[in-house]
């Protein structure tokens, strides 16, 4: 289906995008399903200019690397990672309908964390939360299965890749947050990107860490924090001691 996305008074973005939930009706509007996502897509487009390198970490169908592309426009770079196979391939379909190509564009069925290797990944049911896909199994009563899925520090990645900046990271990894900024130390250091970065009591309880202390850690790293708001504005954020609400 074709996708008219608002941005702003004077801009919006069209893409093709695929209907992926089984409670999809065609008389809803595409962000009654991504509408926590609004704010955090308005603020992207604002931020990114050209030249600059997007890294979409937990990229799941790609809604944010098609309005990065979008917004660079062949004058810089999207990286998107993906390690489930189901919304990987479902990513590749959305790149190819939107003539996303490499160099410019590349998806890398990888997940990014603390260590290389291989691990499990817990990949929930089609009638389930799909979005809770990850590298700990969810709680909740969604079935899962488990597949085995390579791992990489976003350090030996970017040293792999041989990339001479990283601008601005979406991290939504659902819980896997703090082993990404583990593996990361030296490119948040080299680089100083922006993140967008999820922080959810929920999704952190099954990696046995409070979401409050992603903003602890890169508060340590020399970070501000912002919330978003609806229209992709910013305004300061004040740390709390819990983090119920789906919120980047």
């Amino acid at each position: 289906v074709p996708i008219r996305l608002i941005l702003s008074d004077t801009e919006a973005v069209h893409f093709w995008w695929s209907r992926v939930v089984p409670y999809h009706s065609s008389e809803r509007k595409f962000l009654d399903y991504w509408g926590h996502d609004t704010g955090d897509l308005r603020f992207l487009w604002r931020a990114l200019e050209p030249g600059m390198t997007f890294l979409d970490v937990g990229a799941n169908l790609g809604v944010y690397s098609l309005v990065a592309a979008q917004k660079l426009a062949g004058n810089g770079r999207v990286i998107a990672f993906e390690p489930g196979p189901r919304e990987f391939r479902r990513l590749q379909l959305h790149f190819h309908w939107n003539n996303l190509r490499a160099p410019e564009a590349r998806i890398e069925r990888l997940a990014l964390g603390a260590r290389c290797g291989e691990e499990k990944f817990f990949e929930v049911a089609n009638d389930g939360d799909t979005s809770r896909n990850g590298l700990r199994a969810p709680r909740s009563r969604d079935g899962v299965r488990e597949i085995a899925t390579r791992v990489m520090t976003l350090d030996r990645y970017a040293a792999k890749r041989a990339l001479d900046r990283i601008d601005i990271i979406k991290l939504d990894v659902e819980g896997g947050e703090m082993d990404v900024l583990r593996g990361a130390s030296a490119t948040l250091l080299r680089h100083r990107p922006i993140l967008l970065c999820e922080v959810l009591d929920q999704a952190t309880a099954p990696w046995g860490y409070l979401a409050r202390d992603i903003v602890s850690a890169l508060i340590g790293f020399g970070y501000r924090w912002f919330d978003v708001n609806r229209d992709g504005a910013l305004t300061s954020h004040v740390a709390q001691c819990d983090y119920p609400a789906i919120r980047n």
